[in-house]
């Protein structure tokens, strides 16, 4: 049975945050393809920094750099030139406005720097907005205590503040965790409610701003267009605010558990609205991709052009570098694009990793273990269930698969129309030629039985389907099914 994910329940805002929480505190010192095979990615997953104790916010830095807040040590960082320096030196949990030297935090999680190259950070555990400029530490607005107030600084009350994320203007917007709400924290200082309603229990609804509801948000990122992605963590969605409104994007919906209060978590590739996500938490955009840190997934997840891919790591956790495929993170945090890199805040292996990316040549991780995890099986029948792209393909009755010895043959036409893909027969050639777009593919029925005519209708071995159209093929043997992905 999943736990109920209360942040104060087990102490620290972020203790539930994480299913693990057991780093060592680590203190900074002041100094498109033609072919589709299972193989190797080409990209590379590469450790930025090391040794830094459950880091969660990302933030580029005034004059370049990162800055770093590290929810392990209570204290925030600067990376550059591959150097790590505090920013802020007390590492005991705290709650004390001041010099940088003696401020103290408690469990601060998000960070994000303003035009003029002030810091703010999400200072969890107190439930406060921090803000750091010229050597100081200040409250920009909250009071210390657990509660939902809007006002102008101490007087505004949040519970568990984590994502921010500012706009053109200067204003910060927070992801109000436990008030299941987005405030924004204007330039003068006055706390306002920007979406969703307020609630210990959260929910989720589309619809005007005020009164859609979000089950413990956390990440956010804005686009070129002024809108406002939502990793609506609870919820395990991505949901988007924007002339008032908001929708979701991607994730399927699933029914809330009476027993935990959430929907179930999942992970499944292909379109937005069937992709399924399992505690989003970090969001970055650029170039019309949004990248998501999907935690319990522990993998790197993109949404462009209404699909869902995976573009790093695996099911199982672990501290992996290297090809994006064989990576293995543990519950990655928080993300941040800058200038062609993804840098990944991996959470529970004390460290930030970098991702190279490319909207343009952005691929999807292909193998086949992705490609029967990414795919959301039903339970194995008498018959074969197929899927193609994400979806499961339907037969008629007369037409199913079917095996003969250890082979298994797919009715063509039902397979390749359930693509979308032009079906020609031939019948004095007895081939079928298919097409969709730039694909093409003649199949011919042959003396090596890889492709028949069974009762009137064409069939192909399902092997032999996967090497003449260059798709890539995986065998359940525990589901009874067939899952392929074509790579278009």
């Amino acid at each position: 049975m999943k736990t109920k994910f209360r942040i104060l329940a087990a102490g620290t805002a972020l203790a539930t945050a994480l299913v693990l929480l057991n780093g060592s505190a680590y203190a900074a010192t002041a100094a498109e393809p033609a072919l589709i095979t299972e193989q190797t990615s080409a990209a590379m997953i590469v450790q930025a920094i090391g040794k830094i104790s459950q880091p969660w916010g990302l933030a580029e830095a005034e004059g370049g750099g990162l800055i770093v807040v590290s929810a392990g040590s209570n204290q925030i960082s600067k990376w550059q030139d591959n150097k790590l320096t505090a920013v802020t030196t007390q590492t005991a949990s705290g709650y004390l406005d001041g010099t940088t030297v003696n401020a103290a935090f408690n469990h601060p999680s998000y960070s994000a720097v303003n035009s003029k190259g002030l810091i703010y950070v999400s200072d969890t555990d107190n439930h406060v907005v921090r803000r750091v400029a010229k050597e100081r530490v200040y409250t920009a607005a909250g009071d210390g205590k657990p509660g939902y107030k809007d006002g102008k600084f101490g007087d505004a009350q949040f519970n568990a503040p984590a994502g921010l994320a500012i706009d053109t203007k200067d204003n910060v917007y927070v992801a109000d965790t436990l008030n299941n709400v987005i405030r924004m924290i204007s330039p003068e200082g006055v706390t306002t409610t920007f979406a969703g309603a307020a609630g210990e229990a959260g929910g989720y609804k589309d619809g005007g701003a005020a009164e859609a509801k979000f089950n413990e948000p956390m990440g956010l990122a804005f686009d070129e267009k002024g809108g406002l992605y939502v990793a609506d963590s609870g919820n395990h969605l991505i949901r988007y605010i924007r002339d008032g409104k908001v929708t979701t994007v991607a994730g399927k919906p699933t029914t809330v558990d009476a027993t935990t209060g959430y929907m179930a978590g999942g992970y499944v590739n292909g379109t937005s609205a069937d992709a399924r996500f399992d505690r989003p938490r970090g969001l970055a955009y650029a170039d019309g991709v949004l990248y998501v840190a999907d935690s319990l997934n522990n993998r790197i997840r993109a949404v462009r052009a209404g699909k869902v891919i995976s573009i790093a790591g695996q099911s199982a956790p672990g501290n992996v570098v290297g090809s994006a495929d064989a990576a293995q993170f543990n519950q990655p945090s928080s993300l941040l694009y800058s200038a062609g890199k993804l840098y990944i805040a991996d959470t529970l292996n004390d460290s930030v990793k970098r991702l190279e990316v490319d909207a343009k040549t952005l691929k999807p991780i292909l193998t086949k273990q992705e490609l029967v995890e990414g795919t959301e099986l039903l339970p194995a029948g008498k018959d074969v269930q197929v899927w193609l792209e994400g979806k499961r393909v339907e037969f008629a009755n007369a037409q199913k698969p079917f095996k003969k010895g250890d082979k298994t043959y797919l009715p063509v036409r039902a397979v390749f129309a359930s693509w979308g893909a032009e079906v020609k027969w031939n019948a004095a050639a007895q081939e079928v030629q298919l097409a969709k777009q730039s694909w093409k593919l003649t199949l011919k029925v042959n003396a090596k039985r890889t492709v028949i005519l069974e009762k009137g209708a064409l069939y192909v071995e399902a092997d032999y389907l996967a090497d003449a159209a260059t798709f890539l093929l995986a065998h359940d043997s525990e589901f009874n099914a067939i899952i392929m992905a074509s790579g278009q």
